[in-house]
């Protein structure tokens, strides 16, 4: 390239930049600056962290601005151009690569920019609109030089100018004053300019991909909901889990504000309201889920079942509006509509043993078991519901037995839990051979993933039932379980010198007692062993130290010894 050449382009360079610097702010421009706002965001200790430039693209209060300014930080505000202040509620969108952020402001009925309806060409002239506290007097111009397509087809203009990075995430107008996209960070002598239609890729997602995640997670304002309703529920359902009630409740009032006639969410805001104590709210919410529902059947059973739930597992404090008998009333109307729906029969039998009207629980799973519907589940809580009511034990191991009887052979893992209450039923009747071998058969169904307790159980009934060599093969492998677990080796030093095996309760005191020196217990145990084992002086001396920590039973043992 020639030197004049060289030159000439510099300078054409040049005058674009202070043409872009000094041109004049259109007429359209006083009308768009309504629309701009100053961004501060704020460390999680309030401490201003950065300023910038944001914009409504719509008048509820959603905005745009540069994602940088809102990395980090735990809360932000925006100041329009008549310098009031609105708080941001919500963060809508974000992605870092191309360095833009969508949210939410707490206004309503604000200036937007209006949104061009085509893609600008190249040679057009674009201007970029950065916020200012007082009037407008120029903002930079310049041509579109080349255009080309990102992802969802979204246009990616280099424009004949470069902006320092304070215009970072501003609007670009065209000719018309109409919003075509917002600035990228420049090279050398270009800018460049994002196509508005990115902020539409812009969302929530009830399962978002890593990058949008980690691009979200890195901003630590709360975040709104995804596009849809029915995302949004998804969505709320994954942060029931996670989030506390109030921040839980900011996203369901999000969503009922944005979806007022559905219904299912202000059956899922009842639950927070209840957990907050605010039961009038709960209450209005539950009946104007009913009203909305199509399904006034199944609007029934959830209503009966979170008044039943309410009063179970929250009785303090008491809402006198709810009842057991509500909540009967609730279901009841649900069964006229449907009464086939075993879901609807089971809830109604747990309120009945919520209210503990055993008797009446008896004879609505008797009803069921005498129909087609008659099921293991059914005849398990019909044998909770006998025991209520304080019918024999029989009665209820005959209640499992008819469960269990459903079953195909062999018997499938679901059976497990309906031998054990048996086992157990048998165990309260004194049948302990037979409790035994249903802990056996249990703990094959369950593929012998059983946990210490179950073996410490089990022990004490094979001990009861003389199943002494059974016993310790059990108390030993609850020991391997737990180790740490004093009160195991107690029941097993008991155990050995039941049965007479001195040596191995000698042992077992002193593996306790390797770990617990003073367990006054394991000291006693082993001081009667030893003198009953031909080592009377140290099982005397062992008592002593056990009688000197103040165990009576110990004293009694060396009266009896020493005489």
């Amino acid at each position: 390239m020639k030197l004049k050449t060289i030159i000439i382009t510099t300078l054409t360079i040049v005058t674009l930049t202070l043409k872009a610097q000094e041109a004049a702010a259109p007429k359209w421009s006083s009308k768009a600056m309504k629309a701009i706002v100053e961004v501060l965001t704020y460390d999680k200790d309030g401490n201003l962290m950065k300023k910038g430039t944001g914009f409504y693209i719509n008048t509820e209060g959603v905005a745009l601005a540069d994602y940088q300014l809102f990395k980090d930080a735990y809360s932000a505000v925006v100041v329009d151009v008549n310098g009031e202040k609105s708080p941001v509620k919500w963060i809508l969108g974000a992605d870092d690569t191309y360095s833009l952020v969508k949210f939410k402001v707490n206004t309503k009925k604000n200036v937007a920019l209006t949104q061009a309806e085509t893609v600008s060409s190249e040679g057009a002239l674009v201007f970029t609109l950065k916020y200012s506290k007082g009037k407008l007097a120029s903002c930079p111009s310049a041509q579109v030089s080349s255009i080309k397509t990102i992802a969802d087809n979204c246009p990616y203009y280099t424009v004949s100018y470069a902006t320092d990075e304070s215009y970072q995430g501003t609007p670009v107008l065209n000719a018309k004053g109409e919003l075509i996209g917002t600035t990228q960070p420049s090279m050398g002598n270009n800018g460049y300019v994002l196509g508005i239609g990115f902020a539409d890729t812009l969302s929530i997602k009830a399962i978002t991909t890593r990058v949008n995640s980690l691009a979200l997670e890195s901003i630590h304002i709360a975040k709104g909901l995804p596009d849809n309703a029915s995302e949004s529920l998804v969505y709320l359902y994954m942060k029931s889990t996670s989030m506390g009630n109030e921040e839980y409740l900011d996203l369901l009032n999000l969503f009922v504000e944005t979806y007022p006639d559905n219904a299912e969410g202000y059956f899922r805001r009842a639950t927070p309201l209840i957990d907050l104590h605010r039961f009038d709210e709960a209450d209005r919410d539950l009946q104007t889920y009913y009203k909305l529902s199509t399904d006034k059947a199944l609007a029934n059973t959830k209503i009966a079942d979170i008044i039943n739930t309410k009063l179970v597992y929250q009785p303090e404090p008491p809402y006198e509006k709810w009842t057991f008998d509500l909540a009967l009333d609730y279901i009841n109307k649900a069964l006229e509509e449907q009464p086939d729906v075993m879901e609807y029969k089971m809830l109604k039998g747990q309120i009945l043993m919520s209210k503990k009207d055993f008797r009446a629980a008896v004879d609505h799973y008797e009803a069921i078991n005498s129909s087609k519907d008659r099921s293991p589940e059914v005849y398990y809580a019909a044998s909770i519901a006998h025991e209520g009511a304080g019918d024999s034990l029989s009665v209820q191991i005959a209640m499992i037995d008819s469960a269990l009887a459903m079953f195909p052979t062999p018997m499938p893992a679901e059976a497990a839990k309906y031998v054990l209450r048996r086992g157990q039923l048998h165990a309260a009747a004194e049948q302990y051979r037979e409790a035994v071998n249903d802990y056996n058969q249990y703990c094959f169904l369950s593929n012998n993933q059983v946990n210490t307790s179950f073996y410490y159980d089990r022990a004490k009934l094979e001990q009861k039932a003389k199943m002494y060599q059974q016993a310790l093969d059990d108390l030993t492998t609850a020991i391997g379980m737990a180790p740490q677990a004093s009160m195991l080796y107690i029941e097993k030093c008991a155990l050995l010198l039941k049965v007479n095996e001195l040596d191995d309760c000698i042992t077992t005191a002193n593996q306790l007692l390797s770990l617990e020196p003073q367990n006054v217990n394991a000291l006693r145990i082993l001081g009667y062993a030893q003198t009953q084992n031909g080592e009377k002086a140290k099982g005397i001396a062992n008592l002593k130290k056990a009688a000197d920590m103040g165990d009576e039973s110990a004293k009694e043992l060396l009266k009896t010894i020493e005489e």
